[in-house]
């Protein structure tokens, strides 16, 4: 078993790391997801949590990419985006260097496998109900097509039908060629203005747009993260009651991480 005090406090140098690119360069970005709740519900990590979420706007993250390619201190940290050969998702990754943390799902992928913080664009959806339901059905196929034709899985679910099935059709396209599909498709509605937006990998998720507009800093352990200003709703509506503490039995992180820590 890792010591997960020792995770969190490593995952806080990538996030420092981001905080301070955006800062100097005046992005925009705020915590996403468990993070948020983290730093309203326990000032910080949920104490079982083992990861850091962070979420920008599709015109921030592109910024943000942009601004890593100069300010990005690539000695000690490694971007990762769709522009990997083998990589899989659509949001990007800032790995710590001369780390590891082997993940079940990502496992037998050749990606960087360092300690890391995810970074989510978020995209603008239709408001019609049937434009949306089609367009969350093609993200969905196209997500998992990329998934099985990268090689992402635990062995459970590469013995699974669908996974098979997803496989086999999967052969017919270049792993490249569904990635930009999935790129213009997520992208498609970013020229106007919607009500809701969302982050390809993690579709259910749908936000209001202007949540992502007002933001304020909130603590975070010994530091401060900006984040979404009507985080009440932002939470009710991912979480429902957030501040209900869930079971003892379901107190337990994400994955069952191999970590080394290497100089950290």
């Amino acid at each position: 078993m890792y010591d997960k005090k020792k995770l969190q406090s490593v995952i806080l140098i990538i996030a420092n790391e981001i905080d301070r690119i955006c800062k100097e360069n005046n992005i925009k970005y705020f915590m996403d997801g468990g993070t948020q709740l983290g730093a309203i519900r326990h000032g910080g990590f949920i104490p079982w949590d083992d990861d850091f979420d962070i979420g920008m706007k599709r015109n921030e993250f592109q910024l943000f990419l942009s601004a890593c390619e100069s300010s990005l201190d690539s000695k000690q940290f490694y971007l990762e985006t769709v522009e990997d050969a083998r990589y899989g998702f659509s949001f990007a990754k800032i790995h710590l260097n001369n780390t590891r943390i082997i993940e079940d799902f990502s496992k037998d992928v050749d990606v960087h496998h360092g300690i890391f913080v995810d970074i989510f664009p978020y995209d603008n959806i239709p408001d019609s109900n049937i434009k949306r339901k089609l367009f969350l059905l093609k993200n969905h196929i196209l997500k998992n097509l990329i998934w099985v034709k990268a090689g992402y899985g635990d062995d459970t679910q590469k013995r699974l039908v669908t996974y098979k099935i997803f496989n086999l059709i999967s052969k017919m396209f270049t792993l490249s060629k569904l990635k930009k599909s999935r790129e213009i498709l997520i992208r498609k509605y970013n020229n106007r203005e919607t009500q809701y937006c969302f982050t390809s990998d993690y579709p259910h998720n749908l936000l209001l747009c202007a949540w992502l507009n007002d933001l304020i800093q909130y603590k975070f352990e010994t530091t401060s993260f900006w984040g979404v200003k009507k985080y009440d709703e932002f939470l009710h509506t991912l979480y429902g009651n957030y501040m209900k503490l869930p079971p003892v039995g379901d107190r337990v992180g994400h994955s069952n991480y191999r970590i080394m820590f290497g100089p950290y």
